[in-house]
């Protein structure tokens, strides 16, 4: 007959995994309600598109300044 000798500690440890798991679980639950999320998604690439626009804005702005700083023939 095999007997089987467990640690005190095998309990604890086995409560932890389970616990483990079933947070990865929630957190897998909760990711893929966000990135099936259709307006989550528009309003992060209307927030991407207006970044985008703003930065090419700040660069033709820095360039109109450079230009008039950098006129030949002026001190």
């Amino acid at each position: 007959m095999n007997t089987l000798i467990l640690s005190p500690a095998s309990g604890r440890l086995s409560e932890l995994a389970v616990r483990a798991g079933l947070a990865l679980a929630r957190w897998g639950r909760r990711r893929a309600a966000r990135a099936g999320d259709r307006d989550r998604m528009l309003r992060t690439l209307a927030a991407r598109s207006a970044a985008r626009e703003a930065l090419d804005e700040r660069d033709r702005v820095m360039g109109a300044a450079l230009l008039t700083l950098s006129r030949p023939g002026e001190p």
